[in-house]
């Protein structure tokens, strides 16, 4: 535990045991993770990947009403 200068309690170690649970317990969780290529050879490739994301992000998220 560690203490800032305006005397709030920082405990990073919970944040990492949240990203932990996240990953091995998916089902569990409100969160999840992908994996995306951080090199793509051409302009299109990398359009392409981009329209992947935004269709699993669309199809993933639900909205509550």
């Amino acid at each position: 535990m560690k203490v800032n200068k305006v005397y709030k309690v920082v405990r990073p170690m919970r944040k990492f045991g949240n990203l932990i649970k996240d990953i091995f317990m998916p089902k569990q969780s409100n969160h999840f993770w992908i994996r995306v290529k951080e090199v793509a050879e051409t302009q299109e490739e990398k359009e392409e990947q981009i329209y992947a994301i935004i269709e699993l992000l669309n199809n993933r998220i639900d909205i509550k009403i």
